[in-house]
């Protein structure tokens, strides 16, 4: 580790970016890069307050998009603004998200998450209802709150992997699990999340495919809004000192507690700063293809992105499809090996695993289109399919799992049922 941590002092001398304050203009500027300048998003000196919107993010009538402070959205987010989207202060809007509001209006409260590959349509609200739980010991959501429970109170809600919430409200302190489905004028209450692969169609089925929040639903939603404000101020910093910063191959913002060094992907061997590519890679990602493999060999709106957990060690991908977002929660990594075929909208989530925190994909395995592959080790030869969901489990080489199941530590659990 410590080799590791020599390496990326070495590497941060050689970066061409400044530990710079951010200022409220810097994000404008930030904004004008993307083509849009969003209503309420300022922030204050030093980057506090600051809300961030990656450069290949979409958004299709900027007068209609309201931001809070801190609000970090990720690359290729595409907002469908025809009517108001509004999101809260502390929210996240994660790579290839969609928030379409062709039809009525979105609000996001303050505090929403919005995990990769997740949509959010027409006449959604999410955290702007609802009531935080009674204040425990050393717990906080809001952290600039007195404790749960509080009359002015906010705290997290959040939707997974992939999954779809159209038209419903989700009250504060929910989750929507991965691969779920969530419907028009459905209402998940306050302390209840949707099983991973279930659809909700009307209120009567929601006691039966949710289930309570427990505290570490509760800690993980906190974590991730923590991440993601740094992030907002961050990725605002380096904008301001390089309006390049957040396209293509580049760094990562660094200079948080989780993740101190800017580092740049390593490609071929090659250490590699492309703000030409189509598609977002991103901090300590290093990958066996060089950039022209991976400009035949990818697909389009694809973000890999090392800039929580660290490094990403991806060897030579066979193909990947468009829309597949690789990430990680502090603290942990990723390792692909050879031969890899990615479908379309495939999530690759590292978080806390028993194999010292590495998420593992082996040889020559094929994952599905819109398949989430999260926490966990599959060995050479294996097969996840479409739309499966493969969490904290550890399975041998040829391992085979069908379309649409949910399998979590090592079990079937569902199918996923839309």
């Amino acid at each position: 580790m410590s080799e590791l941590v020599k390496r990326r002092s070495r590497e941060l001398d050689r970066s061409p970016f400044r530990w710079q304050k951010a200022t409220a203009a810097g994000f404008l500027a930030g904004c004008f890069a993307l083509g849009s300048v969003i209503a309420g998003a300022t922030g204050g000196e030093g980057g506090e307050g600051a809300s961030f919107v990656d450069s290949t993010a979409t958004i299709t009538n900027r007068n209609h998009v309201t931001l809070g402070k801190d609000v970090y959205v990720g690359p290729f987010a595409h907002l469908i603004s025809s009517n108001n989207i509004t999101i809260g202060d502390e929210s996240n809007v994660q790579d290839n998200v969609v928030i379409d509001a062709s039809q009525s209006s979105v609000e996001l409260g303050k505090m929403a998450i919005l995990a990769h590959g997740a949509a959010v349509k027409n006449g959604t609200r999410m955290g702007t209802e609802g009531k935080c739980p009674a204040p425990v010991a050393n717990a906080h959501a809001d952290p600039h709150a007195t404790g749960h429970g509080a009359a002015d109170e906010h705290c997290p809600s959040f939707v997974g992997f992939n999954s779809v919430v159209e038209g419903a409200i989700l009250e504060m302190d929910t989750m929507v699990m991965h691969l779920a489905y969530v419907g028009p004028g459905v209402r998940i209450p306050s302390g209840r999340k949707v099983n991973s692969g279930m659809r909700v169609d009307s209120q009567l089925e929601v006691m039966s495919k949710t289930a309570p929040l427990v505290a570490g639903d509760r800690t993980f939603m906190d974590g991730v809004i923590e991440v993601n404000v740094s992030f907002a101020g961050g990725y605002s910093r380096m904008h301001d000192e390089d309006h390049d910063s957040d396209l293509g191959v580049n760094y990562d913002a660094g200079m948080t507690k989780f993740n101190p060094f800017r580092d740049l992907p390593e490609l071929a061997g090659v250490h590699t700063r492309n703000t030409k590519f189509r598609n977002r890679i991103i901090g300590d990602v290093r990958m066996g293809n060089s950039l022209d493999e991976l400009d035949r060999v990818m697909g389009n709106h694809i973000s890999i992105r090392a800039d929580e957990g660290e490094p990403f060690l991806v060897g030579k991908i066979a193909s990947m499809g468009d829309g597949t977002v690789f990430h990680a929660l502090e603290g942990s990594h990723i390792q692909a090996h050879d031969g890899v075929i990615y479908g379309e909208g495939v999530i690759v989530h590292g978080g806390g695993t028993p194999w010292n925190d590495v998420t593992i994909i082996g040889k020559n395995v094929r994952i599905g289109d819109h398949a989430v592959f999260f926490r966990s080790n599959l060995g050479n030869d294996s097969y996840v399919g479409s739309r499966a969901l493969l969490q904290d489990t550890k399975l041998p080489a040829g391992s085979v799992i069908p379309d649409n199941w949910v399998v979590v530590n090592g079990q079937f659990v569902n199918r996923v049922e839309w």
